[in-house]
């Protein structure tokens, strides 16, 4: 779980910059009790992305590192766009 706190990280901060910076709304949700991990972005209420790890203590390290990486870049992929919209409209 150590080695893929980088990524949680890297995750968080994408959240928060989609708070704060843009119209979408990045939500993420680490529950113990259901042992899921999940992440939504939203924009006027319509989801546009999401992913849900299940039993996410009792998959393979590597696995989850794989999962985690796939939505940092999907985050990256979807910020990437926003900004890139904002330039064209200015």
């Amino acid at each position: 779980m150590d080695s893929n706190l980088s990524i949680f990280n890297q995750i968080n901060s994408l959240s928060y910059w989609f708070l704060l910076e843009s119209n979408y709304k990045c939500s993420v949700v680490l529950d113990a009790e259901k042992n899921t991990y999940f992440v939504c972005i939203k924009k006027a209420g319509k989801p546009l992305y999401s992913h849900r790890i299940d039993d996410f203590s009792k998959r393979n390290k590597n696995f989850v590192k794989f999962e985690l990486t796939a939505i940092a870049n999907s985050l990256l992929h979807i910020k990437e766009q926003v900004t890139l919209r904002r330039k064209v409209d200015v």
